[in-house]
């Protein structure tokens, strides 16, 4: 049997989710997020750098901070690189709700997985369906902070992380190379500008809606490290005004669950207990 070198994004690379995040064998899973590495802004006068492409990650980024309650299905499309250069691809769905800035609801299932993300800007549950485990922990009380928290402390984060950094301050894409205005195209319908980005380990290309909502639309992330070129692809479906209610963030045990603890892998304050 052939040994499968597992494609996944790095942190660096992804700087997320949108680096769009699943429980490994304790739970990591790549981003469906557009790259956004922090640090100073580029020079506005480099000629490889297309002004429209800057300006359409800065206005999607101030937009996603705008955003309350909403909900994000995302399917995504990842290549396996076999030993002789063969690519097998295999396909998961993540289907996130938030209510901002402290309640937080996540599915993730693919061929590998299929947990479940509850958060209640009190308490934080994960829960391992197919296994029926389960670990909950106090939790601090923004969904970004857990993000940073679970990270940090447990070496894994929420799905779609940085659809809750993207454009915040210290996160500034300063890692890219170039940056390309492909013109409108249309994703599943809508309305897209489809933009193409480069950085020392990453291409990457996104789309984004057209109007007064510009919501990532497609994503498509290839790694150049590896010389198969290895992608990753993420689809987005939006909804900005879900329905929900007090029960949807808090976790009921099925029949004959277990509970675990999550380990702890970090260096963060919990590390040392």
């Amino acid at each position: 049997m052939r040994s499968i070198d597992r494609f996944r994004l790095s942190r660096s690379a992804i700087v997320v989710a949108l680096t769009v995040a699943a429980a490994c064998a304790s739970a990591q899973q790549p981003s469906t997020t557009a790259p956004a590495p922090s640090g100073s802004a580029v020079s506005s006068t480099d000629p490889a750098l297309d002004p429209a492409a800057m300006d359409a990650l800065q206005a999607m980024g101030a937009h996603l901070r705008t955003l309350k309650d909403f909900q994000v299905e995302v399917t995504t499309t990842d290549e396996d690189v076999l030993e002789d250069g063969q690519k097998v691809q295999y396909s998961g769905v993540t289907n996130l709700l938030a209510q901002m800035p402290t309640r937080l609801r996540a599915e993730v299932v693919n061929e590998r997985h299929d947990r479940m993300w509850l958060y209640d800007g009190k308490e934080f549950t994960l829960f391992a369906r197919r296994l029926n485990y389960y670990a909950t922990v106090p939790a601090p009380p923004t969904i970004g902070q857990l993000a940073d928290t679970l990270e940090t402390d447990h070496g894994f984060t929420v799905p779609l992380a940085d659809l809750f950094r993207w454009g915040a301050a210290g996160r500034i894409a300063d890692g890219i190379t170039e940056a390309t205005d492909f013109g409108d195209s249309a994703v599943a319908g809508t309305t897209c500008r489809h933009y193409g980005f480069r950085q020392d380990d990453l291409d990457w290309q996104i789309w984004i809606q057209r109007g007064d909502h510009p919501l990532p639309r497609k994503l498509v992330i290839t790694t150049k490290t590896d010389e198969a070129r290895p992608q990753h692809t993420a689809l987005y479906i939006w909804n900005l005004a879900p329905s929900f209610n007090d029960k949807t963030f808090t976790f009921d045990p099925p029949a004959g669950a277990g509970k675990v603890v999550l380990a702890d892998v970090g260096s963060g304050p919990s590390a040392s207990k």
